[in-house]
C-alpha cells in the first residue's frame, strides 16, 4: 500500500511539473508567433475542450470509487459491468455532444465566426469540431483512468495520461513555431490525443486484460447506482469555478478592473499550499476507498493530516513574513497589495487545507453528496456577498467572503468526517502508536 501511495505522489508531482512546463512554454511561443489577437482567439476556442471535460457528469469519478470497492471485495464481474456501462454511457454522451455541436455550428451566422475564419483561413467549422473531438477523447481517457485506479495502478495511469498531455502540447507548440496556424494547432491536438487514447487503452488492456472486454451492459443498474454520486461530483467543480471566477467578477464590478490583478495575485500565492497538499490527497484517495471501515483507514487519515500540516506550516510562515516582498519581486514592483489582504487570504489558505484533504476521503467512499450541494450553495452566496464587502473594504472584503466560505466548509466536513468515522480520535491514536511502533522496529533492525 505504501509503495502505491508513494507511486501516486510521484505521479502527481510529475503531473504538476508537466502543467508548469506547458504553462511557461505556451505563453511566449503562442504570443510571439501568433500575436495577441490570434492568441486571444485561440484561448477562447480552447475553452471548448476545457468545458467538455465536465461532460461525463461525474460518472468517471463515481465509477472509479465503486469499481475500486468491488475489486477490493474480489467481485471482478461487478467491476467489469460498471466499467462497461460507464464507458458506453460516456461514449454515447460524447457522440450526442459532437452531433449537437456540429449542428449548432452549421447554423451559426457567419459574423459570429468571422474572427475564427480569419485566423484559420476559412476553416472555422473544422477547427471547432476538431477541438470538440479532442475534448471528447479526454472524456474516454477519464473512464480509462478509472479502470487503472480500480486495479491499483493509479500512478501508472496518471503518468501515461500526463505524458500524453505533455506530448500534445509540445507538438502543437512546435507546429506553431514552424509557422502553423490555429487550424494546424487544433489538428495537432486532435491527432496526438487520438494516438494517446489508443496507447492509454492498450496499456490498460496489457495490465488488466479482463477489464478491457467490450460488451453491451445487460442493464442500466450500474449507471443508476452511481447516478447520485456522479451528480454530486459535478457540484464540486461548479462550486470551485463559482468562487474562483465569480469572486474575481465581483471584485472588478465593485472596485474596478485595477483591483482584480491585486486580488488574483495574492490568491494565486496563497493557493500554492492547497495545490501541493492535493498532490498527496489524491494519491491517498484510491487506497482509502479500499481500506475504508478497516483500521488502515486511520493510518491513511493520519498521514493525510500530518503531510497537509507539514506542507502548510512553512508556506504560511513565508507568506506572512515575506508575502509583500515576494509579490513585489514576482510582479516587478507593479502590484502592491494591502497587508490585510495577505493576512486574510493566508487564513483562507489555512481554512481550506483544514477541510479539503478530509473531503477527498469523503469523495473516495461516494458520500460527497452530503456536502457538495451545500458547498455549491455556499459558494454562490459568498460570491454574492463579495460585492458589498468589496465596496466596504476593498479587496480584503472579497477575501473575507472566501474566508466565510471555507470556515463553513470546515464545520460541515468535520461534522461529516466524525459521523463517517473518518476523523475518529481513538482510531487516530491507535494509528499513531502503530506507525511509531513500526518506526522503532525498523530502527532496531
Amino acid at each position: 500500500m505504501f509503495r502505491r501511495i508513494l507511486g501516486g505522489i510521484g505521479a502527481n508531482i510529475y503531473g504538476q511539473a508537466v502543467l508548469v512546463v506547458v504553462q511557461l512554454s505556451a505563453v511566449p511561443v503562442l504570443a510571439t508567433y501568433w500575436g495577441a489577437q490570434t492568441y486571444g482567439i485561440w484561448l477562447m476556442l480552447f475553452t471548448v475542450p476545457s468545458y467538455l471535460t465536465l461532460a461525463d457528469f461525474g460518472f468517471a469519478t463515481a465509477a472509479a470509487n465503486d469499481m475500486t470497492k468491488s475489486v477490493a471485495r474480489g467481485n471482478c464481474a461487478e467491476t467489469l459491468e460498471t466499467f462497461q456501462s460507464v464507458r458506453i454511457a460516456v461514449m454515447v454522451i460524447g457522440i450526442a455532444i459532437f452531433l449537437v455541436c456540429a449542428l449548432a455550428i452549421s447554423f451559426l451566422p457567419e459574423h459570429f465566426l468571422a474572427g475564427v475564419d480569419a485566423v484559420t483561413h476559412g476553416h472555422a467549422h473544422v477547427t471547432i469540431l476538431l477541438l470538440v473531438a479532442y475534448g471528447l477523447f479526454s472524456l474516454q481517457n477519464n473512464v480509462a483512468l478509472a479502470g487503472f485506479r480500480s486495479v491499483g495502478l493509479y500512478a501508472l495511469g496518471t503518468t501515461i495520461l500526463m505524458t500524453i498531455f505533455l506530448a500534445e502540447n509540445m507538438a502543437a507548440l512546435l507546429v506553431v513555431a514552424l509557422g502553423g496556424d490555429v487550424l494546424a494547432a487544433a489538428m495537432t491536438y486532435f491527432s496526438v490525443r487520438a494516438v494517446g487514447n489508443f496507447v492509454f487503452n492498450v496499456s490498460l488492456r496489457l495490465k488488466a486484460r479482463w477489464l478491457s472486454v467490450m460488451a453491451w451492459p445487460r442493464s442500466l443498474g450500474p449507471i443508476r447506482k452511481i447516478m447520485a454520486p456522479a451528480a454530486a461530483v459535478m457540484a464540486l467543480p461548479i462550486a470551485q469555478a463559482t468562487f474562483l471566477q465569480g469572486t474575481v467578477l465581483m471584485v472588478g464590478a465593485a472596485a474596478g478592473a485595477q483591483a482584480v490583478p491585486t486580488f488574483t495575485t495574492v490568491r494565486t500565492l496563497t493557493r500554492v499550499a492547497i495545490q501541493l497538499t492535493a498532490v498527496v490527497n489524491h494519491a491517498l484517495m484510491p487506497e482509502f476507498t479500499v481500506t475504508h471501515t478497516s483500521e488502515q483507514q486511520h493510518i491513511l487519515t493520519l498521514i493525510n493530516l500530518v503531510t497537509s500540516a507539514a506542507v502548510l506550516a512553512p508556506i504560511l510562515i513565508v507568506t506572512l513574513l515575506f508575502g509583500p516582498s515576494i509579490i513585489a519581486l514576482w510582479t516587478h514592483g507593479v502590484i502592491h497589495p494591502p497587508y490585510a489582504l495577505i493576512v486574510i487570504m493566508s487564513a483562507v489558505m489555512v481554512a481550506h487545507v483544514a477541510w479539503q484533504p478530509i473531503s477527498v476521503f469523503i469523495v473516495a467512499i461516494n458520500e460527497h453528496a452530503r456536502y457538495s450541494y451545500i458547498y455549491l450553495i455556499a459558494a454562490l452566496a459568498c460570491m454574492a456577498l463579495a460585492y458589498p464587502l468589496t465596496r466596504l473594504w476593498g479587496t480584503p472584503g472579497a477575501a473575507l467572503s472566501l474566508l466565510l466560505l471555507d470556515s463553513l466548509m470546515v464545520l460541515r466536513v468535520s461534522y461529516l468526517a466524525h459521523r463517517l468515522r473518518i476523523l475518529d480520535p481513538a482510531g487516530l491514536r491507535r494509528a499513531a502508536k502503530s506507525l511509531w511502533a513500526k518506526r522503532l522496529v525498523v530502527h532496531l533492525r
